[in-house]
């Protein structure tokens, strides 16, 4: 039987929020790059202030996604199942939520700048729901 879904806010979601942020980067990086901006420093920049104005609407701010419609709140959250199609939400089993220190702005100018430096941690495996082994 799957383990029961249970929201908890872990220090482990530092990391995976660091990583996300990497990976944000590495993509936009790579779209910019497809898109003519040759200049690693004006890449960097843009990934930067791309970073850091996205961290701080996950951090601060709400959205009205119609008109007449209440505000919502973006929360990013990770698991280590997969939610697809046919997956009970009842046994996604734990979803992390952000750690109580945690915060998306604070992190973006450094993980922007991981990818520049080439520093490992810039690096993030990646890989399709179906290749995993219990898919």
């Amino acid at each position: 039987m799957a383990d029961p879904t249970r929201l908890v806010r872990d220090d482990a979601y530092e990391d995976m929020g660091a990583s996300y942020q990497c990976l944000q980067v590495a993509t936009l990086d790579a779209a910019l790059q497809e898109n003519g901006i040759a200049d690693a420093a004006v890449r960097q920049k843009i990934c930067a202030s791309f970073l850091f104005t996205m961290g701080n609407f996950h951090d601060q701010c709400w959205f009205k996604p119609s008109a007449d419609s209440d505000p919502v709140y973006p929360l990013l959250c990770f698991s280590k199942k997969f939610l697809n199609t046919d997956t009970p939400i009842e046994e996604l089993g734990q979803v992390y939520a952000p750690s109580q220190m945690f915060a998306f702005h604070e992190y973006a100018h450094g993980n922007a700048s991981l990818l520049y430096e080439g520093d490992p941690a810039a690096e993030v495996e990646t890989g399709l729901c179906s290749d995993e082994p219990d898919a």
